[in-house]
């Protein structure tokens, strides 16, 4: 694993060998992040100052962008030594506030437009959508304004690739990929959290006196009882209720039946791939989605953990 540096004028440095760095991918929100330590030298301290965007490149190719939030150069014990951390590109619209804005009809091309890559962010694909009466609220982020469209309006997923670039399309196509005996695993933990799961989402327009539900299917075949209701502004179209539905549901299994995998060496998984889990020492199979990677690298070697999420 090789880091660069990328100044404000566009420059970009070669870090020194890395003694250890971490690679944390989401996807999502919560950010991707990293954190980094390396040998360091006095002739960096002007660089450094200057420096906003971090990559990090393995056997050549792309493993991270991502934007720098802190370092700090050590004189020491151990010599003189940098350390440093940052998020994902996600930051830059999560840092930038967004003015109130009514659209009278949002498109996806308008929503990048404003609340993406003006800010810093490209958008390597999306699909077209659009959302009558979209309103961005007074103090929301760009993240908010781009997402709420996205999600609750447009029925797009936002995801970002490991390149630091965005996709909005209706459902990210991750890999397949096989988590079984062969697999070199070093820790298994599985959870499964009922509580705060929603089992059926009402979503009531009271003005139009229009009601609709979502149910989460798989959780009502396992005795799910569980009711939540969620209101709409007026007028919302039934597109636009069933995907606030769908979202809460979504939003209340996260973290609710999970897997995590711990093994030596790199794990070739992100965050929207697809796991199939066998002959686990826990008894635990089936499929499920990666909903987290982070990889690690010291002087006691590589490892990586993957988060899953039982689909």
């Amino acid at each position: 694993m090789k880091g660069y540096l990328t100044t404000c004028e566009g420059e970009v440095y070669e870090l020194p060998a890395l003694l250890a760095w971490e690679l944390s991918y989401t996807g999502s929100v919560p950010c991707d992040s990293f954190a980094l330590k390396c040998p360091y030298e006095a002739a960096m301290a002007e660089t450094l100052r200057r420096a906003v965007r971090f990559t990090a490149r393995e056997d050549g190719e792309m493993a991270f962008v991502g934007v720098i939030d802190e370092y700090e150069a050590v004189c020491g014990e151990k010599g003189l030594l940098l350390e440093m951390s940052g998020r994902g590109m996600a930051a830059l619209l999560l840092d930038s506030e967004a003015e109130a804005v009514n659209y009278e009809l949002a498109t996806t091309e308008e929503i990048v437009k404003n609340h993406v890559t003006r800010w810093g962010v490209a958008c390597a694909a999306w699909e077209e959508a659009e959302a009558a009466g979209y309103r961005v609220a007074n103090g929301a982020s760009q993240w908010k304004a781009m997402y709420d469209f996205a999600v609750l309006h447009a029925g797009l997923t936002p995801y970002f690739r490991a390149d630091g670039t965005l996709e909005l399309t209706s459902a990210h196509r991750g890999k397949r990929v096989v988590i079984d005996g062969q697999t070199p695993v070093t820790a298994l933990a599985y959870r499964d959290r009922r509580y705060g799961v929603i089992a059926e989402a009402l979503v009531v327009d009271k003005k139009a006196g229009e009601k609709q539900s979502v149910r989460n299917e798989s959780f009502c075949a396992r005795g799910g009882r569980s009711r939540r209701v969620f209101y709409v502004p007026s007028r919302s179209d039934r597109q636009t209720m069933r995907c606030t539905g769908e979202y809460q549901i979504e939003r209340s299994k996260e973290g609710a039946e999970t897997l995590r995998v711990t093994a030596a060496g790199r794990l070739d998984a992100l965050p929207g791939d697809h796991a199939d889990v066998r002959g686990t020492r826990l008894g635990v199979s089936g499929s499920f989605r990666v909903i987290e990677l982070t990889r690690r690298m010291d002087e006691t070697g590589e490892m990586s953990e993957v988060s899953l999420q039982r689909e």
